[in-house]
This record gives structure tokens, sequence and C-alpha cells, in this order.
């Protein structure tokens, strides 16, 4: 039986990730970030819905398996400071995305507290209005969130030992250098691979030192298992905020596209009678037209040959279509959005006013005060912008009917009475439209193909980042009177406070603090959650005086829920070719025991057992453990050049033969001179190894849960998928497919 949800991913030499179904129906192919970039390490997220992708440069992208849609990125180069930016902590060498054990209550158990729909409007769905609206890929991230019933931790390794840890890839839970934890503050390492146990007590990781040591370092986080309900229930509130300022973002884009219509609409209507006339004279026309009753030669000629009657009804139901929108999306949207994020923004307070549950997480009340403030600024600016918005519709329509009735008596036509009727409060209101009407500071016009020339009121200022030129009339407002007779109200308050501060601010610079104030909450930088582990062990598993590359080293770990164990197993097919090194760590109530075995396999194991003059060690190709009884093994065949081996080896015959070492030795060398090396090739019955005829393999990807094995030639152009037995009587594989790839590819 296959499973067809399977997938496999291949990464090309180019930086180029495929991922194809089991029978080789392609899914998606996602070209590298940029040029000569390569694919360092990759992950599977535990439901296998995404895929983590750590590319050479330092960046992480986080990739919808179905889609390819990135759901999220990091960048870590950035993050590695000047003194160590060298080639050797440069990219992502490693990534790990565990799950913890059991379900969560705070996932599966209903809170008619935690349920927000009961307090808040429902966001309105996207419109198609404009194509940058908001789109449900936040949506339905915001949903998986809210679907995981267990805990998921993603780590990944990057610099000179750095760890980086995220909550169902979402929610940044903080960063931990190695080298702080084994108190070692000169140290640089290189961290090989991480693991963690099923209940999140314990992590063991593998890194490399400056001295060409392997190093195996079991750490205490115990911290991640007795508060996972809390590493819950924040992250819950990390996707929802970011949900919000997500949708926010889109939304703002839509304003600014919806603001961009109206001024090409004007532009491309008045560019024409501007460059027959010297500069401000447009204004200076209308204002004329305005006083005077009659216009310039000038603008007779464009108002009844370019603009018309007919064209100036388009042309202000066009106009005033676009301000609707605008009108709606601050209504509809940002304010909804605003209010939202407000509320979730609360309870986050609320969180860390309970110090015994959510200190640890490194939330600080403060912090998140100084975002509420921000976000009911931003709907207090929300509100300013509603105001403005119908103070500008009012005199577009005041200043289209004029020009409409200045048409057509040129035309001498009759018109209504009710039409040419203009009062005098809606001549001010023309005359102070008209009297900047073509006074706007263009930034950056070298690089603009055309500048735009008309100023729409006030309106645009707000969607643009600079502070506002012309101030809202706030000196009648009861609130602000209220206040200012009040100061001892605005004192250490964290309720009542004045949004003075950011009377300038347009509504773009008021979302940009916004942004800010909420990213300052989740910044990993003033989180040091490192204090919170500690290292129970650190063994010196292996040393040489030959230099020991990445690429040359074959590791696998994997923990053992049933036994409480962790199994580490590696290999370097340059300097140690012909050898396993095995480690297996009990931590069961933290008494921890170890044993240690390093063995090979010989060509006895397809020989017969009586030609032992011909015996020789096999190469090792690849391992990789396929589940906690069996650990997959790639070697050399004997005397086929172009053909391999493929083993299952039985994880309890490896641990019958391996010796027990003391962990608390302080001159410990896991591997001495002293732990002999055992072929364990006797021990094998032909049940758990086949040969691949033909099949010169270099690398192995197995999954035991999916009862899977795929083997990638030497070659890099022929893959080869093999369905383990279901029953587990034997492990014998069945081919189902072998597939040339057009380019070079890795696994």
């Amino acid at each position: 039986m296959v499973l067809k949800t399977v997938m496999k991913v291949w990464h090309r030499q180019k930086g180029e990730v495929q991922v194809h179904r089991l029978h080789w129906q392609k899914v998606w192919n996602l070209p590298p970030p940029k040029e000569n970039v390569s694919v360092d390490a990759m992950a599977w997220r535990p439901d296998g819905k995404a895929l983590a992708i750590g590319y050479s440069h330092g960046s992480v992208y986080i990739v919808d398996i179905e889609d390819k849609e990135i759901i999220d990125k990091y960048d870590f180069a950035c993050e590695i400071s000047e003194e160590f930016y060298t080639a050797n902590n440069y990219g992502i060498p490693c990534i790990t995305w565990a799950v913890k054990a059991g379900t969560l209550e705070s996932a599966v158990e209903y809170n008619l507290y935690d349920d927000p729909t009961i307090f808040l409007p429902k966001p309105p769905s996207p419109t198609n209005t404009y194509k940058n609206q908001a789109t449900d890929d936040t949506l339905k991230c915001f949903k998986e969130n809210q679907d995981q019933t267990q805990l998921s931790m993603l780590m990944i390794a990057y610099g000179s030992g750095n760890i980086y840890m995220s909550v169902f890839g979402r929610y940044p839970y903080g960063t931990v250098h190695l080298s702080h934890i084994t108190k070692d503050e000169c140290g640089e390492y290189k961290i090989l691979d991480i693991n963690l146990s099923d209940d999140f007590s314990v992590m063991q990781v593998m890194y490399l030192d400056t001295n060409n040591n392997i190093y195996l370092s079991l750490v205490n986080t115990s911290i991640l298992s007795a508060y996972s309900e809390e590493l819950f229930v924040v992250a819950t509130r990390h996707s929802q905020i970011v949900n919000m300022m997500t949708h926010l973002d889109k939304t703002m884009i839509s304003i600014t596209e919806a603001w961009e219509h109206i001024l090409l609409e004007m532009d491309t209507k008045m560019a024409y009678y501007a460059s027959s006339v010297p500069e401000g004279g447009v204004s200076a026309d209308l204002l004329e037209l305005l006083m005077l009753g009659v216009p310039s030669d000038e603008l007779e000629v464009f108002l009844l040959n370019e603009l018309t009657a007919k064209g100036l009804k388009k042309f202000g139901n066009s106009v005033e279509l676009s301000y609707s929108t605008i009108q709606k999306l601050v209504l509809k949207q940002l304010n909804i959005v605003g209010q939202s994020l407000t509320y979730y923004l609360a309870e986050l307070r609320g969180l860390t006013r309970i110090p015994d549950r959510y200190k640890v997480l490194g939330l600080e009340e403060k912090m998140v005060t100084e975002a509420i403030k921000a976000s009911c600024a931003f709907l207090n600016k929300c509100l300013e912008l509603q105001q403005v918005i119908d103070v500008s519709m009012r005199n577009y329509k005041a200043f289209f009917r004029w020009l409409f009735v200045v048409i057509v008596r040129l035309l001498d036509e009759q018109a209504s009475s009710e039409i040419v009727k203009i009062t005098q409060q809606e001549l001010t209101h023309i005359a102070d439209f008209l009297y900047n009407f073509d006074n706007v500071q263009v930034e950056n016009n070298e690089t603009a193909e055309k500048p735009v020339k008309f100023n729409l009121e006030r309106l645009g200022q707000y969607l643009q980042d600079q502070e506002l030129s012309i101030l809202p009339d706030d000196e009648d407002n009861p609130w602000h009177k209220y206040l200012r007779e009040n100061s001892c109200l605005l004192k250490d308050n964290d309720t009542i406070f004045s949004v003075m501060d950011f009377r300038k601010f347009s509504l773009v610079q008021q979302q940009n603090h916004l942004k800010a104030a909420v990213g300052k909450i989740f910044d990993v930088k003033t989180k040091y959650v490192g204090k919170y582990f500690t290292v129970l062990y650190n063994l010196k598993c292996h040393q040489t005086i030959d230099k020991i590359t990445r690429n040359n080293l074959r590791i696998s770990q994997i923990f053992d829920p049933n036994e409480d164990r962790f199994m580490m197993a590696f290999t370097d097919t340059e300097n140690i070719k012909e050898e396993i090194y095995f480690v297996s760590v009990n931590v069961k109530e933290r008494l921890c025991n170890a044993t240690c075995c390093k063995y090979a396999f010989s060509s006895r194991l397809l020989q017969d057992e009586n030609d032992v003059a011909t015996e020789k060690n096999l190469p090792i190709l690849d391992l990789q453990f396929y589940s906690s009884e069996y650990l997959s093994v790639l070697v050399k065949h004997p005397t086929v050049d172009d053909s391999t081996v493929f083993i299952q080896v039985p994880l309890k015959i490896v641990l019958q033969n391996s010796v027990e070492f003391n962990m608390k030795s302080k001159s410990l060398l896991v591997f001495n001179e002293k732990v002999i090396k055992k072929n364990l090739s006797p021990l094998l019955d032909a049940s758990v190894y086949k040969v691949l005829d033909k099949m010169d393999g270099f690398r192995i990807a197995v999954s035991g849960s999916r009862k899977v094995a795929v083997v990638l030639s030497n070659s890099h152009r022929k893959v080869r998928v093999f369905e383990m037995e279901i029953n587990g009587e034997d492990e014998e594989d069945e081919t189902l497919d072998t597939t040339p790839l057009s380019q070079t590819s890795q696994t």
C-alpha cells in the first residue's frame, strides 16, 4: 500500500526547491530568493502542511506545501554581528521542527472568555475592488494555528552557535546562544543537529567547536514543558495580532491605490491645460473665474473642447466613487481592524499581569501598554481622516457643480435654478479648494516618470510618510479641553492618555508607529530566554586532527518516547568512512545514563561465512533513523561498483553491543581508544538488507511513519523510491519507481 499524500522534496545545487508527490507528480517549483544561493537545511512542519527552507545567505522561508505561498520568512544574516560575520557562521546549518506529545487543554477545551467573536465585529471579507485587498492567506495561517492541538517548536541554528526558537513557526519565543548555556563566553560553535524530547523537557544538541571536536550537549529545557499551555495561549494572541496587522497593511495599500486613482483621473484631465499655462496658472485662472465669472481664453477652450459637460459628469462620478471607496475602507476595515487589534493587545496585557505564569515568556506590560496607546492613536487618526473625507466630498461636489454651471453658461444653454444656485458658504469651500490646487511638493522627481501636479485638498497628506502640513482644527474639542484642565489624569495612567503627541502624524506615520510598537513586544533581541536553560551534560564525543566539514558528516538523532532516551548516530564519509559512532542517553527522571558503540559492516554481510580471507569493511555512504527501532544505513557494495546495499539495522542489536560510560567524567572522550569497533554483519540476517542493483547510491531519506525510503544516486540524476513492508515482520523493500532528474539535484 502506498500513502498517496506522501510528498518528496528536492533541492538543487542552484538553490531551487521542488516538491513531488510519491508517484512523481510535480506539485511546485520554488526558485532561490537570489543568485548564488543554495539550500542549507529543510524541515517539515509536524502536520506536513508547510516546509521550512534555510538558505546559505542566512534566510529561512516557511512555505505552504500546496501552493508554495510564503507563510513567513526570517533573515538571520542581519542578526550576526560584524565581529563574527565570517564564512564560518554564515548560513543555516540546521533546522528542526519538533512536536510535543499530548494534547493541550487550552486548544481543545472551549473557554467563553477566550472567544473574541462574542465581543468583536467580524472583519469584513476581502473585497475585489482593489487586488491588494487582504486575502485569505493570513486568515488561513491564523486558522491553522487555531487548529493546532499539540505544541510545536521550530528551531533554527544560525551564526556561531545561535538557536532561534519559534512556537508553531510563528510566535518568536526567543534566541539562545549555546556558549551562554555552556558558560563558555568565547565559544564559537557550528551547530550540527538539534533534537527535543517528546515532552520538551530536554534538548540534545550536536555541535562542532573551533578545534574540530564533536560535542553532544544535553540541555535542560523543562521551562518549555512546564509552560506549554502558556506558550500556546501567547502564541494564539500573537497570531491574532499579526493577522490584524497584516489585514491593516493590505487595507492601507487599497486606500493608497484608491487615492492614486483620483490623482490619475485629475492628472489625465488637467495635464493638457496645465502645460499651456505658467506654473500656478491653473489655480489662478480658476480663482479668477470664480471671482469675476469670466474665464481666460485658454480656460474657455479647455472647458468647452477638452473637459465638456459630459466629460465633467463622468469625471466627477469617478472621483466620487474613489472617495466613497476610501470612506468605506476606513469605516468598515480600518476601524474594525483597529478595534480588534486594541482588544487583542488588551488581552495580552492582561496576561502580563499574571507574572507567575507569563513573566518567563519575556512579555513586558510597559511595552504592551505602549502598543495599546499606539493602536488607540491610530483609531483616533482614522476618525480624523473620516472627517477630512466628509469635508473633501462636500467640497468636491460643490466644485464640480460650479464648473458644470460655467460650461452650461458658456454654451448659452438653460440650466435649472437648483443647479445654478450656489451659496456663499459653497463659494468659500470652492475658493479654499482651489487655493492650493496645483501646489504639490514632489519628492524624487528625477525618478518619477511624470510628477503629480494637483493637490486634492487635505486628504492626500494623510497618505504620505511625512508630517501633516494642514493640521486639524481641534481647539474646540471638549475632550482635549477637559484633559488640558485636568492634566493630573495623564500622570502614570495607562488607561487615560492624550494623543496630542501624534497631532502632526499622518495616517501612514501613525501606522508605522503602531507596527514598531507591536514589533517591540515580540522582539527576541529584548528577551534573553537562555537564562532559563541549563546544561545537564556536555559530552566530548570525537576529536581528530583532520578538518571536519559539514558536507562530509552524516548525522541523525531520534528520541524514543517509550524508553525516554535519545539516540544519535554519525559518521564522517571522509575521515571515518567505515565506522558508525552511536550514542544512547537515557533521560528518564533526569537520572541520565549513557551507552556508546562504534560499529561497522563488512563484506561478510553478502559473502559466505567461510570466506573470511577476502572480508573487508564497507564504506558508509549515509545513515538516518527510520524509527526508534531501526537505523537505515546505505553502504557501498563490496564488489560491484555501480551498486549499493540498503540496511535496516535493528537498534536492539546496537544497544545490546553498546557499553556504558561515565557522563560525569571531566576528561571524558566518549569514543576513545578503549571503545572497540564491532562488526555487526554476523549479527544481521538477510531480511534486514537489500542490494540495490545498478544504483550507485549517495544519500537516503526515510520515514518510518509513512513507511517510505528514498535513495539518491551518486550522479544526482536518478532517484529510487521504496515502499517498506507494512506488517513489520521484515523490512524487505519494493521498488516503486526510478526517475531520472533533468538537472543535478540533492535530497
